[in-house]
């Protein structure tokens, strides 16, 4: 999936971690082998939502497949807080290991809500890319948009279970690491949020690269799940070249007023762990936290589709948990 975003996108950042960042790291090293999770999934109800049709004549949706999502939960009718869980550049609501992720925090007590991007391209039902077109014109800026989408219909009566009156958590993986730590702040109800291999800056491409995206009015990349090959608009760039202060991640990141989990793998070759480390550049006011799993690359392990879950996979949903568990749960005093 995401793994693939390293064939196009410039090289690593150089960017050295400030000496205080040491003390921010909790290296799991013997515990991936030592803890393995049992999801009993015959307690999860599984709900599939349409939040947005695509054909409201939205500006931000118009022409794509809308907004579709997976809600996970073994209680629905009991108040408990919601998670929701973007994923990244390539991928959708059901990759790999997003099932997975989100049995194991429904089995740990919350209501999950786990969505497919509006303009991720994706046939849900091979999970094939068949709409390049609409991979093409995607943006940062829209999927902002898109989650905001999501975090207003879990508050609606639409929703499968009244989630309003409790702390939520976002978890985004790769960009959608990137996108929830743009969104938290202008959503009061997030308290918590964990990012997975995710990206401490937004603009990876080399001079060169950019003059012949602008040129071409496209970068274009292979992807063995998109027949027709995979391009991006220049748009793309344009709307981060646009926005270059408001997203700028690193310092978005440090104004966080809520607790933070970063989880990346020490062997990520998508999104290096020295660029990752560019996320704790800045002192925070609040917690934060990051656990560095060794051996482990920018999926976890993970493969699609995924019938056994690796032991990366395993450790990243168990911290993943038991972060939510202290941040939404202890700290309400539920």
């Amino acid at each position: 999936m995401d793994v693939d975003y390293i064939r196009f996108m410039s090289y690593p950042l150089r960017v050295g971690p400030p000496k205080w960042i040491d003390q921010l790291m909790t290296f799991s090293i013997d515990r991936i082998n030592t803890r393995r999770d049992r999801v009993d999934t015959s307690r999860i109800q599984t709900i599939d939502i349409q939040i947005e049709s695509g054909k409201a004549g939205l500006a931000d949706i118009s022409g794509s497949a809308g907004i579709a999502a997976d809600f996970y939960s073994i209680a629905p009718a009991v108040p408990r807080p919601l998670i929701i869980i973007s994923h990244g550049f390539l991928g959708y609501r059901r990759w790999g290991f997003f099932p997975y992720l989100s049995r194991h925090l429904a089995v740990n007590g919350f209501h999950v809500l786990t969505f497919s991007f509006s303009h991720c391209g994706v046939d849900e039902g091979t999970g094939k890319i068949t709409r390049p077109d609409l991979f093409a014109s995607n943006s940062v800026s829209r999927e902002i948009i898109d989650l905001k989408k999501v975090i207003s219909f879990a508050h609606s009566e639409k929703m499968p279970v009244n989630a309003n009156g409790t702390r939520w958590g976002l978890l985004g993986h790769s960009r959608g690491g990137a996108v929830s730590i743009l969104v938290s702040p202008d959503s009061p109800e997030i308290a918590s949020i964990v990012t997975w291999s995710a990206l401490s800056k937004l603009d990876r491409y080399t001079e060169r690269r950019k003059k012949e995206w602008k040129k071409r009015g496209r970068l274009a990349f292979n992807e063995s799940r998109a027949e027709s090959g995979l391009w991006l608009d220049y748009s793309y760039f344009e709307d981060i070249d646009a926005h270059r202060e408001q997203y700028d991640l690193s310092l978005r990141a440090s104004e966080l007023k809520i607790p933070h989990l970063i989880v990346h793998g020490r062997r990520d070759a998508a999104v290096t762990l020295k660029e990752a480390e560019g996320l704790l550049l800045h002192p925070r006011a609040a917690e934060v936290k990051m656990e560095i799993l060794e051996g482990c690359g920018h999926s976890f392990g993970a493969v699609h589709p995924m019938t056994e879950p690796a032991d990366c996979l395993v450790e990243a949903c168990c911290l993943s948990s038991e972060w939510f568990e202290k941040t939404l749960k202890r700290s309400a005093g539920r």
